[in-house]
């Protein structure tokens, strides 16, 4: 996370610093609040949309670095370099509920380049009862179900195959993590903030047209 140390022993004749303190290996960093996940990316409301989705005000998120060498907390410039790597090679945001010790990710939020995305007015006409919302956000967007979200904006960037004019932004939660009690929209609220924040970083805030309130969805 931006300001703070990327780890810090606790406990020996190390003093804690800061509000989160984390092992010096591969694990996952401790009592952040919502406002700090994902490289401070969110905004009030997206940060109690996310507390909403947790049912707590405490989070965690992968630290150290993997079997490359290369860091696994996230960061807007870590995904935006990355950004046309593999699946493993990108920077992905994981978010854990703190205390969670299932290993199994609150929410994993990942970005990759593309050269298209649905069309709204078809995916709206097309969208079957309530098990899909499209949001008149990006150039396109979804929630589908109730673990998956999907965001799609104009950021025209340049990979080693040429260049992409879309980066999508994907959410995922695994079953059971979502607290009961939240909306779909607090999904797509706190995917477009951490959205807003790669297209600052890729220098195509204009270009995405990411608001910074989610609108209501067009067939909700």
């Amino acid at each position: 996370m931006r300001n703070r140390p990327h780890w810090m022993l606790c406990g020996g004749l190390i003093l804690l610093m800061a509000t989160a303190c984390t092992d010096a290996g591969s694990g996952k960093e401790t009592t952040l609040p919502a406002s700090q996940v994902c490289d401070d990316t969110l905004t009030p409301p997206s940060a109690k949309a996310l507390e909403r989705l947790a049912s707590t005000e405490r989070f965690t998120e992968l630290t150290g670095t993997d079997q490359q060498g290369e860091a696994n907390e996230f960061s807007l410039e870590l995904a935006a370099k990355r950004l046309y790597g593999g699946v493993k090679e990108r920077n992905i945001c994981m978010v854990y509920k703190a205390g969670d010790d299932s290993g199994i990710p609150l929410l994993k939020i990942e970005f990759e380049p593309t050269e298209n995305h649905p069309v709204p007015e078809e995916e709206v006409r097309n969208a079957d009862g309530g098990d899909r919302l499209v949001f008149p956000l990006g150039s396109y967007a979804e929630i589908n179900g109730d673990s998956g979200a999907n965001l799609y904006f104009a950021c025209s960037t340049k990979g080693p195959e040429g260049t992409s004019p879309y980066v999508r932004a994907r959410m995922y939660s695994s079953g059971g993590q979502l607290a009961p009690g939240s909306g779909p929209e607090d999904r797509m609220t706190v995917l477009n903030d951490v959205a807003r924040g790669l297209a600052e970083e890729l220098g195509c805030a204009d270009e995405a047209a990411l608001p910074a309130r989610v609108p209501e969805p067009a067939n909700g």
